[in-house]
């Protein structure tokens, strides 16, 4: 058949696009000029038509062409040649059609790599076991081959004439025990060596039929000057003490394509570590800067313009910006652990990552630019990226790629390029110039860098931190830094830290100029680089992000509170990266979200990391909340509810995994435990640092599932107040169980229904009001903790001593104030002074239960403002005396609050609050017939 004998085709998709074929691919059109049946063929065995390529298509493919049967070398590479041919004509005709998108043809062409790489693999193992024998561990153990791509292959996004990226490994080292044919025994390396080295021949040595694929073999260890094949232990001690940032880079893209059950061991225990790091490391842009100007340099160098893979604008750009942000966060966020660029993209689009329709653009470009890579290596089945600069050239290109004209075509192309470079430049070339304030560029690097006790250096930092806004504090600032400057913490500083805090030190101090009381706001500051400075890292961050900084200044003035957090746990920098992610406070459901995906991205056996991921998690939500406080967005009732909302999403988890534990240890059971918070958990007044309250109880009726019990409530506290790499999760106090420390850790719900109606005291029924039940498993145990509340409401309607209540409420309150009450003179103690807080709630929790059994509505919440709302709703106190209690207990709250963001006790001057302790102590008084 002939290119211009279209009858001879006798499926009609096959000639109506026949001609656009041709005429994009002189490849297509050579291939079908000398090989007449080929296309027929083709055509024929359903194998070329516009439905997609099944699964298992080319592994099936490669057998015909070359079946297992042991067979000399030369044959192999002529069908492995022929094979190719073949299919990469099918694969171009349907691109060219129509009939496939860039996907799926990226993926045939991967397949037909993966393909021809393990079917070469397995000749040569075969060819090898006969002349030395099968390579072995020590322990016996028959060591496989693993061939790793890397690269386009390794994403499954190879290009129409690209390389191969292959690096060569083997499990252990060893030896063959030699062959029947008499051959000696081998090592290992030296077997796999040889292997490696056949398998380069039978893909890419030149015949008169092509080659199969041209293989690359330079990303190995130590590049060209290494070993062709190295073992697992060899590669995890090269990665550790040799790899540097550009082969982290390479290894995003690393998938085996033979023994992957053995990759996954190395790859867990020493190519994952190496690439993604469980800190933030935006260090990385400083190397990736560097990598990006010898590309720049290599570019003018030869004139590559207009090469759409390494030019500006151009995929490489792409490939950087993503995988920048894979190494940044796929420690922390696995989703992001992907070869697959298309897959790694998907997932940017959001907060810290890459700004709203950024994801669009790049996708779009990335579409654009590989379909336009594919187009010009299909005219030739040549490795080019570059566009042709003759006129019909370049005119062929654009009918390929569907434009409507070269002008059109060339617009296209440089949107896209536009667009990715200025992401480009934007990701990884984002930071403000240093020290830059109102236009003006102020030298602080060179005072910086002065040795300690020069006469100079302190003075000229003091002028250049003045002409930042410092003003007359500007020597006192220039001490400081002076002291920072010649801090043990720089001293211990490598030379890459040293540069990285000598280039933000200037950045910060053009911020902190600009706010009140700016040497507070330095020293809150410098304690955070002191704290993070170990880890350079985070200073890489705050250079790289402006908005960062900013933010970071700008907490830093709100006080102690948060600056004190973040040098606690420094990886809430993150969290100042953008600006949208501390204005939005996500809901309940969306923090549920949250909380799910970081704990499926941990295995259910890695309790600690489970217990670091639920840590994370509680930081970051508890630092949103806390901006949000001392921004004046968000009430105090509300900082109290969102700080509940994320103790019993953190409790809900904690049972389910302890459940989990138990029960794959003793055997499941048919019963549910719930957990009862009490105290400021169950009345939604949980502070920052506040413990949990908590009463496990069960429905179980059989006495042999109490040790079960009791194992699954020990696990859950356990799980709670470890001590993991993130610290520990709460304080956890269990006091208030039925018949307190002596009693059972965990409770059958009837027993503690018969103690509490037969037994307990008056102030545990004062406790049972701010009682709730808020977490159960497994799966959140609705029905117990239904039961539970409808049990609490029986309770307290039906079982409090109203006949001694009064004087039971009233000896309690006394009892505590002898015992908690300021003894400082000049100060009074907010909440445990007559008037302050613990009369305002005895006085609510008296009332209600007071009233319970008439008006159950009084008790059937569990917080102490609704609690006085619900005896003013059914007139039992009259509205004026809970208006004036509430807002005095919402005054009182809010001021013990403020005290405790700045780590003071909640003592105040005797002279503050007169009026409203006054007036609280004349309604305890009058209440309580004092």
């Amino acid at each position: 058949m002939s290119e211009t004998d279209p009858g001879a085709l006798s499926q009609p998709y096959l000639r109506e696009s026949q001609e656009c074929v041709f005429a994009a691919s002189d490849f297509v059109r050579r291939a079908a000029a000398s090989h007449p049946e080929l296309i027929q063929e083709l055509g024929s065995s359903g194998d070329l038509s516009p439905a997609p390529t099944p699964p298992g298509y080319f592994t099936e493919r490669v057998l015909r062409a070359a079946p297992d049967a042991v067979a000399a070398d030369s044959e192999i590479m002529s069908r492995l040649r022929q094979w190719r041919r073949r299919e990469m004509v099918r694969i171009a005709w349907r691109d060219l059609a129509g009939w496939a998108d860039l996907g799926q043809t990226l993926n045939d062409l991967s397949a037909l790599a993966d393909a021809a790489i393990a079917r070469a693999t397995r000749h040569a193992w075969e060819r090898l076991v006969l002349r030395h024998g099968v390579p072995r561990a020590s322990s016996g153990a028959v060591q496989s081959p693993v061939v790793v791509a890397l690269g386009k292959l390794g994403g499954h996004e190879l290009n129409f004439s690209s390389d191969v990226d292959l690096v060569f490994l083997f499990p252990e080292a060893g030896a063959t025990a030699g062959a029947e044919t008499g051959e000696s025994g081998i090592s290992n390396e030296e077997f796999f060596t040889l292997l490696g080295q056949l398998l380069i021949r039978l893909l890419a040595a030149p015949t008169d039929q092509g080659i199969v694929f041209r293989v690359d073999v330079r990303l190995r260890p130590f590049g060209e000057s290494g070993p062709l094949v190295v073992s697992f232990a060899s590669l995890e001690d090269y990665l550790q003490r040799h790899g540097r940032d550009w082969e982290r880079y390479a290894w995003i893209k690393a998938r085996p394509i033979t023994a992957p059950e053995r990759y996954a061991e190395v790859y867990a225990t020493a190519i994952r570590p190496f690439v993604y790091r469980r800190y933030l490391d935006y260090g990385l842009f400083e190397s990736l800067r560097e990598m990006k100007a010898l590309i720049e340099r290599e570019v003018e160098r030869r004139e590559l313009q207009d090469d759409v893979k390494l030019g500006p604008g151009g995929i490489r750009e792409i490939e950087f910006i993503v995988q920048a942000l894979q190494l940044i966060r796929g420690g922390r966020d696995m989703r992001l652990q992907t070869p697959a660029l298309n897959a790694a993209l998907s997932l940017l689009d959001g907060h810290k990552l890459l700004p709203p329709g950024a994801v669009r653009d790049l996708q779009g470009a990335y579409e654009f630019l590989r379909r336009l890579e594919n187009r010009l290596q299909m005219v030739g089945d040549e490795q080019t990226h570059i566009l042709p600069r003759d006129a019909p050239a370049r005119a062929r290109i654009a009918a390929a790629m569907g434009a409507s004209g070269v002008a059109h075509f060339e617009a296209q192309l440089a949107q896209h390029r536009s667009a990715v470079a200025t992401q480009f430049r934007a990701v990884v070339f984002g930071a403000a110039p240093a020290g830059e304030r109102g236009g003006v560029l102020v030298d602080l690097e060179t005072p910086l860098r002065a040795g300690a006790g020069l006469p100079g250096a302190t003075a000229g930092l003091s002028d250049a931190l003045q002409a930042l806004g410092f003003g007359s504090d500007a020597t006192e600032a220039a001490r400081l830094l002076g002291e920072l400057r010649d801090s043990w913490l720089v001293r211990k500083l490598d030379e890459r830290g040293r540069r990285r805090l000598q280039a933000l030190l200037p950045r910060l101090a053009g911020s902190i100029g600009a706010r009140q009381q700016p040497v507070a706001v330095l020293k809150r500051v410098l304690r955070i680089l002191e704290a993070i400075g170990p880890r350079s890292a985070y200073f890489a961050l705050l250079n790289e992000s402006a908005e960062a900084r900013e933010r970071l200044t700008e907490l830093a003035g709100h006080g102690d509170f948060l600056t004190n957090q973040i040098a606690s746990y420094p990886l809430l920098l993150d969290e100042l990266v953008d600006r949208r992610v501390l204005a939005h406070l996500p809901s309940r459901s969306e923090l549920a979200a949250e909380l799910q995906l970081a704990l499926e991205q941990v295995r259910d056996d890695d309790i600690e990391r489970q217990v670091e991921a639920l840590r994370h998690f509680q930081q970051a939500a508890i630092f949103h909340v806390a901006v949000a406080d001392l921004d004046g967005r968000l009430p105090l009732m509300r900082v109290s509810d969102r700080l509940t909302e994320i103790a019993e999403l953190i409790l809900e988890c904690v049972m389910g995994i302890a459940w989990r534990q138990i029960a794959a240890q003793f055997g499941e059971r048919p019963a549910a435990l719930c957990a009862v918070g009490y105290g400021k958990l169950g009345g939604f007044e949980l502070g920052y640092s506040s413990d949990l309250d908590l009463v496990f109880l069960h429905d179980s009726q059989s006495l042999e599932d109490q040790p079960f019990f009791v194992r699954l409530a020990q696990r859950i506290m356990h799980l709670l107040t470890m001590h993991s790499a993130a610290g520990r999760l709460y304080e956890v106090d269990v006091r208030l169980r039925p018949s307190g420390q002596s009693g059972a850790l965990v409770a059958g719900l009837d027993a503690f229904a018969e103690y509490q109606e037969s037994s307990a005291w008056t102030w545990e029924h004062q406790a049972l009001l701010h009682a709730r039940a808020v977490a159960g498993a497994p799966h959140g145990a609705r029905h117990l903790r239904a039961a539970f509340e409808r049990l609490r409401m029986q309770i307290l309607q039906r079982h409090v001593r109203r006949e001694r209540l009064r004087e039971d409420v009233r000896s309690m309150r006394e009892r505590m104030r002898r015992e908690l009450a300021s003894r400082r003179a000049g100060q009074i103690d907010i909440k445990q002074d007559a008037g302050g807080i613990a009369d305002i709630e005895f006085l609510a929790q008296y009332w209600a239960l007071k009233w319970a059994r008439d008006y159950p509505p009084v008790v059937q919440f569990s917080d102490t403002i609704r609690q006085l709302e619900s005896v003013a709703s059914a007139a039992l106190v009259p509205q004026d005396t809970v208006d004036l209690l509430t807002c005095a207990y919402r005054a009182y709250r809010t001021r013990v609050h403020h005290l405790s963001l700045e780590g003071r006790p909640p003592l105040v001057p005797a002279d503050e609050f007169l009026a409203e302790r006054s007036a609280v102590s004349t309604i305890w008084n009058t209440t309580m017939q004092v």
